[in-house]
């Protein structure tokens, strides 16, 4: 039986399956460049915007009740409110007008502090949460 055959064989597979795996390699690695890419441009995009947000809230004695008014110049898509106890609603948008939102809280029933994150919209759809911009809100 003739060996030398066998071996050139063994080296052609052997050259394809390392090309073939490098492929697959490079061609994961550039999609998960452009996922990550596209992801950052839209965080840096919902930078940004939120740093035109400014928003004043204030609360009724009880903390029953609190009035949220947009006094910067981009329209907040909604709010979410997170009493300290995990339990959270989301309202409706503000634009930016001169008019306070009342929202009830009575389905969070805060005890001591109510957080508000604006959520403001980047591009078709996207939104974005305007951490650096959250209130804090004492009840107790």
């Amino acid at each position: 039986m003739n060996k030398k055959g066998a071996e050139w064989i063994g080296y052609i597979l052997a050259t394809g399956l390392f090309v073939a795996i490098s492929v697959m390699a490079i061609l994961w690695a550039k999609g998960h460049t452009e996922e990550s890419t596209a992801s950052t441009i839209t965080y840096m995009e919902g930078k940004e915007e939120c740093k035109m947000v400014f928003i004043d809230a204030k609360k009724n004695p009880d903390c029953n009740t609190i009035s949220i008014e947009n006094k910067g110049t981009v329209s907040i898509e909604k709010f979410v409110i997170r009493a300290d106890d995990a339990r959270s609603t989301e309202t409706e948008g503000v634009l930016p007008t001169p008019e306070p939102i009342a929202i009830d809280l009575s389905s969070i029933s805060p005890t001591k502090n109510i957080e508000i994150l604006p959520i403001v919209e980047i591009s078709q759809g996207q939104l974005a949460s305007c951490t650096a911009k959250k209130l804090v809100i004492q009840c107790a």
